[in-house]
């Protein structure tokens, strides 16, 4: 009675599958429900279109087809599959799987189907350990969609020509091909489908699964690297965006996410149409910079208030925004340009990232503003110095500030890139009554050089090339130099202003007659310029006169690095005492030593 019953409710899915077929004018199923072949119940072909010639055959999908009595009503569906099975629709090439409930009284049927193919049915296999069966996710089929059920049989058709081929083989990832050092030429995708063109092609993608492709440098073949699912199809389009005849913009985005279109403005600003109840959704996300976050809440005020926008000639209409707090929106917006005011007093150059302000980061800003522009007293808790300098951390700027303490005890803040006067005094001179004028940008550190987003150089070169030299300064420039060079090297993406400024500062040092000839100071012209090139012939023979022996042994280790021979300036390092090797190790020559920076490791340690 059971086998009986089986066999209806086989017979019924197999009907249901047929009839639904019909309905797609390029597709021939060849289906036996009384099919007795291991694995596969038939062979649906598939064609360019509804003559059914042998010339315009696309290929053909083997299928399986599984019946229940199951009642399922979701958009997907779920089955556990005899893993013998799927290595068999592996070896062949793979196949389409069917799954459908029936009702035998009336034949109604629910169509669920997944596309397996080579990539999918390896990573199953791989993954099954010692199980016996797999589980298989399913969605409804598209049984009266003739469209969508063509691409469906067109997709798997083309995917499984180009992945036949890899049956027997190891999938690797497009990371792992990396890895392995192979050089890849192109990465693709294909997608197929009936009536697709420039204007569906992104809501198409977003909502079907796809394959990606890498093709190895010098190989005339295609390898499945990675299946998507849910992609996000972004286009950009050059054009005016216009609100209030205002241009704010020159190019807009359209992007497709599981089948909706969403206009994106901006960094910040997005549209989208919902086309059953023709009603337009705007949303404001601040994101971005500050400037960018400035300028999208400009564009989306004036579009509230206008209730438009004009995309590349194009006129939107705006309804239904009655209800957005305008006031609210207005307040932030001239806070934050207040903030971008603020900003510029303090010289930064830098964009201010506001994605994720901390509560510190927004109280500091707030101080900094109402200081700033609003002339109100800043305070530093604990500190009772007459002068404070250094760096301010909001966000990812650093910003280095100069505060004079007022008679209330608070401090007005200044920009430390402005003038501001600073004196030394001889050491010797106890009554500090010979005060030598200084730039007060020797206060520098080795941070300051590596990130600080309001520095200023030709400010500090200016400064410090009308700073008239003395001898007692030597040592504190000398000192700004190295740091100078200490903060270059740190520095992820370089910059060359700051091997410029060392070289100032070389020259500046050059004035005094001892320091213009010494070994030590031809050494630092010449570390600069390793930094920026390969040295010259005439400048490696002047390094090789260093390497003397009637040179110390730090001037002649400075040069072996700079010929890059660790071997012997290890030697030379070894000489020198371990106070000398422990100041010798901070200088930003030993960068280009490897032997020195592993001994700079033992000695921290």
């Amino acid at each position: 009675m059971a086998t009986s019953n089986n066999k209806r409710i086989e017979e019924t899915a197999t009907t249901a599958l047929k009839a639904v077929l019909l309905r797609c004018p390029i597709l021939e199923s060849f289906i036996d429900s009384n099919d007795k072949t291991p694995s596969w119940d038939g062979t649906v072909f598939v064609y360019k279109n509804g003559s059914f010639k042998k010339d315009d055959m696309l290929g053909r999908a083997p299928i399986q087809i599984k019946g229940t009595e199951a009642v399922i009503v979701s958009d997907t569906a779920s089955y556990s599959c005899q893993l013998s099975d799927i290595r068999n629709y592996y070896r062949d090439g793979g196949c389409i799987f069917f799954l459908i409930s029936v009702d035998t009284s009336n034949g109604a049927a629910n169509i669920y189907y997944a596309s397996l193919q080579v990539f999918d049915l390896k990573k199953f296999l791989d993954s099954a350990g010692r199980q016996k069966t797999k589980t298989i996710k399913l969605d409804k089929f598209p049984q009266d969609d003739s469209n969508e059920m063509a691409s469906i049989f067109m997709s798997f058709v083309e995917n499984s020509r180009k992945q036949t081929s890899f049956i027997g083989k190891e999938i690797v990832s497009l990371e792992q091909l990396e890895k392995n050092g192979v050089g890849i030429e192109s990465i693709s995708f294909n997608t197929s489908g009936v009536g697709l063109n420039i204007y569906n092609i992104g809501t198409f993608i977003s909502t079907h699964d796809f394959y990606i492709y890498a093709r190895p440098k010098g190989l005339d073949i295609d390898i499945p690297v990675e299946k998507v699912s849910n992609a996000i199809v972004s286009n950009t389009f050059s054009g005016k965006v216009l609100v209030k005849e205002t241009e704010y913009y020159s190019s807009y985005n359209v992007i497709y996410e599981k089948g909706d279109a969403i206009l994106r403005v901006g960094k910040g600003i997005s549209i989208s149409l919902d086309h059953p109840n023709s009603k337009i959704t705007v949303n404001f996300k601040p994101t971005g910079t500050l400037s960018d976050f400035i300028l999208d809440a400009s564009c989306f005020i004036d579009m509230i208030e206008s209730q438009e926008i004009t995309l590349d000639g194009g006129r939107i209409l705006i309804n239904g925004m009655n209800s957005v707090d305008l006031s609210k929106y207005k307040d932030s917006l001239q806070y934050y340009k207040d903030v971008k005011r603020m900003l510029d007093f303090l010289g930064v150059t830098e964009e201010l990232q506001c994605g994720n302000l901390s509560d510190k980061d927004e109280n500091n800003i707030r101080n900094f503003v109402n200081a700033v522009l609003y002339n109100k007293r800043i305070g530093f808790p604990e500190v009772k110095d007459s002068v404070i300098h250094g760096p301010i951390k909001i966000a990812n700027l650093s910003i280095w500030i100069w505060a004079t303490r007022q008679e209330d005890g608070y401090y007005q803040l200044e920009n430390f890139f402005d003038p501001h006067s600073i004196v030394l005094f001889d050491g010797d001179d106890t009554t500090q009554s010979n005060p030598i004028p200084a730039s007060h940008y020797l206060l520098l550190n080795k941070e300051a050089f590596v990130h600080t987003s309001n520095m200023d150089y030709e400010v500090i070169k200016s400064d410090l090339c009308s700073m008239k030299f003395h001898p007692l300064l030597i040592e504190s420039v000398t000192f700004m130099m190295l740091n100078v060079l200490r903060g270059y090297d740190e520095q992820k993406e370089k910059d060359e202003r700051l091997l410029n400024l060392a070289e100032i500062i070389c020259n500046w040092l050059s004035m005094d007659k001892e320091t213009a000839v010494s070994p030590i100071q031809r050494l630092n012209q010449l570390q600069i310029e390793k930094r920026r090139r390969t040295l010259t012939t005439q400048e490696v023979i002047e390094l090789g006169r260093f390497t003397g022996m009637e040179y110390p042994a730090n001037i002649r280790c400075g040069a072996y690095l700079l010929l890059e021979d660790s071997s012997e300036a290890q030697k030379c390092y070894d000489e020198m005492s371990q106070e000398t090797q422990r100041e010798f190790i901070t200088f930003p020559i030993c960068h280009f030593g490897k032997l020195i920076q592993r001994e700079i490791h033992q000695l921290i340690k």
